[in-house]
């Protein structure tokens, strides 16, 4: 076999234009300096291979000296894109440019002075084993690179650059090059595709650090941006928890005032009153959101009346069924512990978001409660379940239902957080919700969740089923005929709460504020306004009063 030295040099040309045209497209996108650096490296020892190749045509001075010297340069160039890359001194390039001086030199003397083939691969594979020798000293002492991550496969190809370069510096002596050098021997060929294939792997390591550099910058700015919407939330906790001492202060002497106004004074309190509460009740619910962002979501199981706390989650759910005319069904046990360690609050914002969900999604339909029980030692595991007959969920879009903010009906208008937050109440309480619906037939969302209960609670008491159609007005107490406005007065009120004129409403109850013996009566009817419960309202209204 007899290997040319030409075509070596040929395809070593075309391969380092392609790695230099890499090189240089991912510094067009990204403009880091020392992909620039690395892909004029890879382009000038191309050009190089390519004045070897055109020996014959060009005089020695373009060929030897200017071809020798760019490809030398091209792994200065390495060493100063890594230097650059891991934001280090160059320390070494001072003596790589004594060492491109000397080789420059003393090519010049074996090639017009005394004309010498052998000597000038000696001369080269000594410059650029030096070389290489620099850039694996600086690549131990750099150690590490950005985002802490060690480049091993560099300091890898450096030492096959190395060895590549030492053999030819070796075997010289011993596999003289002919003086026709483009003819010269098989072992400078095969050392000069040696050396192309340690370029690509130079190309590779340069690749893998970039990307590595990448990956370090983008999870530095996570970071930055997390503690970013870190201090925003902060901020609005501040805002919230010092906000409420002025209003506060405010509310508490409207009340002192409120002894002594006349009538119109007493108008004017009273809306303050309204509206510091109003302004109380929004900045409880910024510091509950930062709260909740700034600390895991935690659970606080206390002492709970199971059958009084769901029996006040079906009234409520009674009222968000009937605005889309829905039935609603709840079945609970036939018995269930009266007493169990659970926190309530948290149970009813689970229990509340599906009920909604369900009553949103579905017209003219039925939603159904289902709560069971079964004891088990010391614990009491509860199955809940929430079913409606509305319009279902695609579950072959394969969409997580409960991420934040997303909307399985965006035509609904809602922000796609109930789901959401249900998930996280119900996983800090160590159970699962899940899901199983078919599109236009209905959802049934259910969960299961192990308990303590009160080991005294031994005989659980009997637990009634409830349904309740549409139309049923909301349950209110009867109030004392001589406790009520006028006649015409309520007829004004039960058409604005027909009409949902809340503002109205609000002035209604202030021009009868003043009134004592009415207190009881406007007690409750502020309580069902604050909770917007019109119907509630309009049946208070036409309740038939007590003689």
């Amino acid at each position: 076999m007899n290997l040319n030295l030409g075509t070596a040099a040929f395809f070593t040309a075309l391969a380092e234009f392609v790695l230099a045209a890499g090189m240089l497209a991912l510094w067009a996108k990204g403009r880091a300096r020392y992909l620039l650096v690395w892909g004029v490296g890879f382009l000038v020892f191309g050009i190089g291979a390519l004045l070897l190749i055109l020996r014959d045509r060009i005089p020695d001075f373009f060929s030897i000296l200017l071809g020798n010297f760019l490809t030398t340069l091209s792994s200065v160039l390495f060493y100063v894109g890594i230097c650059l890359f891991f934001d280090r001194r160059h320390a070494w390039l001072p003596w790589m440019a004594g060492v491109l001086g000397l080789e420059v030199a003393l090519l010049a003397c074996f090639s017009y002075v005394t004309y010498d083939t052998s000597a000038r691969v000696y001369v080269y594979g000594a410059a650029q084993s030096v070389i290489a020798l620099m850039t694996l000293q600086a690549l131990c002492t750099m150690g590490r690179g950005r985002g802490g991550n060690s480049n091993p496969e560099v300091v890898v190809v450096a030492l096959l650059a190395l060895l590549v370069h030492g053999a030819r510096l070796v075997g010289t002596p011993f596999f003289p090059v002919p003086q026709d050098f483009l003819a010269s021997g098989n072992f400078q060929t095969l050392l000069a595709f040696g050396l192309k294939l340690t370029h690509i792997g130079y190309a590779l390591a340069f690749g893998n650090m970039h990307a590595a550099a990448l990956h370090a910058d983008l999870r530095a700015a996570l970071a930055h941006i997390e503690a970013k919407a870190h201090q925003k939330v902060e901020i609005l906790g501040y805002i919230g928890h010092d906000l409420r001492a002025p209003l506060a202060t405010i509310g508490g002497y409207a009340s002192l005032l409120l002894a002594d106004a006349h009538d119109t004074q007493r108008k004017h309190l009273l809306t303050i009153q309204r509206s510091v509460k109003y302004q109380l009740h929004l900045i409880d619910e910024l510091l509950e959101y930062a709260k909740a962002e700034l600390q895991p979501l935690t659970v606080h199981p206390v002492t709970t009346d199971l059958p009084r706390l769901l029996d006040d989650i079906s009234d409520y759910a009674v009222a968000l069924c009937a605005q889309r005319n829905n039935r609603f069904r709840y079945r609970p046990s036939e018995r269930m512990p009266r007493e169990i360690g659970l926190d309530g609050k948290r149970m009813q914002q689970v229990l509340l978001n599906l009920l909604s969900n369900a009553a949103k999604f579905t017209r003219d339909g039925v939603v159904t409660l289902s709560v069971t029980a079964r004891p088990e030692g010391r614990a009491c595991v509860l199955s809940f379940a929430v079913s409606d007959t509305g319009i279902g969920i695609d579950m072959s879009r394969n969409i997580d239902i409960f991420g934040a903010f997303q909307q399985m009906h965006p035509a609904s208008g809602s922000t796609g957080l109930g789901l959401f937050i249900a998930q996280r109440i119900v996983s800090a309480m160590g159970g699962t919700l899940s899901v199983a619906s078919v599109a236009g037939q209905g959802a049934t969302f259910s969960f299961t969740l192990s308990v303590p209960v009160d080991a005294s609670d031994a005989d659980w008491p009997v637990v009634a089923q409830r349904e309740t159609t549409p139309g049923e007005p909301s349950p209110a107490p009867a109030m004392p005929r001589h406790a009520m406005p006028e006649d015409r007065a309520l007829d004004e009120l039960a058409s604005l709460a027909l009409q949902g004129r809340v503002t109205d409403i609000e002035h209604w109850i202030a021009r009868h504020a003043d009134e004592a013996a009415y207190a009881p009566f406007l007690t409750l009817l502020v309580d069902l306004l604050e909770r917007l419960d019109l119907r509630g309202i309009h049946a208070l209204v036409n309740r038939p009063a007590q003689s």
